[in-house]
């Protein structure tokens, strides 16, 4: 992802109007990835006004209604294992919001699958990842992922979509003709600690708008990113590399003979 200096006012316009998207409360921020309890999101930008209906899609399609604390949600564990959907939508005469961001919860296996998941009905216009990371996979920085945009289930073509991410990133990216995004998250974390977890994660948003028939649609996906693995395994490398060097020395060393260990006096 580059940074980009000025976004077209083509399509930060109706951003100013909802711009929807869920993030983790900051007073669990850091809790509330593969963990089993309560997990706390804000829905930013959404109004009372607005009104937005709130479901969590659990992993085997069963859809739970919740109601916003203000903007804030609380969500206890389902009991049921892979991911599930969390989506916030409101639709009037002329637009129609969405947000939606993928959770994982652990608890008992369900016969269904995370495509399952993916093909339940969202809103209107939807950006889905293609596909969801596995289970023990984490959005990565240094890496590329894929997505897809549709309309009324229709494939989006050359569609702009804004990224963004918490460190200051910014790019305006495209579907290509089949609807079909590609993302690569930028290592812009303001410093990397090379050990693995040790790093806080940064937030991705895309954010994808469309206009038709006088009807603004809007949608955001939101999710965490980690730091590349290559930070710690680089690391992890230059020191098993050094070590193995300073052992190779010592057993080199060991095996020569008396007087070739001498150091020779200089005449």
């Amino acid at each position: 992802m580059k940074y980009t200096a000025l976004i077209p006012l083509v399509l930060c316009a109706p951003l100013a109007q909802a711009d929807w998207y869920w993030a983790p409360y900051t007073e669990t921020a850091s809790h509330h990835g593969h963990g089993r309890g309560a997990k706390q999101f804000v829905l930013h930008n959404a109004t009372t006004e607005q009104q937005p209906d709130v479901e969590l899609i659990h992993s085997d399609l069963v859809r739970e209604t919740h109601r916003l604390d203000g903007n804030r949600l609380k969500l206890r564990p389902t009991g049921k294992n892979n991911y599930h959907l969390l989506l916030a939508k409101a639709k009037g005469q002329r637009y129609e919001y969405a947000a939606a961001r993928y959770l994982y919860f652990n608890g008992r296996p369900v016969d269904t699958s995370p495509t399952d998941l993916l093909a339940a009905p969202q809103a209107s216009l939807v950006l889905i990842p293609d596909p969801l990371p596995r289970e023990h996979w984490k959005y990565e920085s240094q890496k590329s992922y894929r997505y897809r945009a549709t309309f009324n289930g229709a494939p989006l073509a050359n569609q702009p979509v804004l990224a963004t991410t918490t460190f200051g990133s910014t790019e305006i990216l495209h579907t290509d003709a089949f609807g079909v995004l590609e993302v690569h998250i930028p290592d812009d974390f303001p410093e990397v600690v090379p050990a693995k977890r040790a790093t806080p994660p940064g937030e991705l948003k895309l954010f994808i708008s469309l206009e038709r028939d006088g009807v603004d649609y809007q949608f955001s996906l939101s999710s965490r990113y980690h730091a590349s693995a290559k930070h710690w395994k680089s690391a992890s490398a230059g020191a098993l590399v050094l070590g193995l060097g300073m052992f190779a020395g010592f057993v080199v060393n060991r095996r020569l003979p008396s007087h070739d260990r001498r150091r020779s006096k200089v005449k």
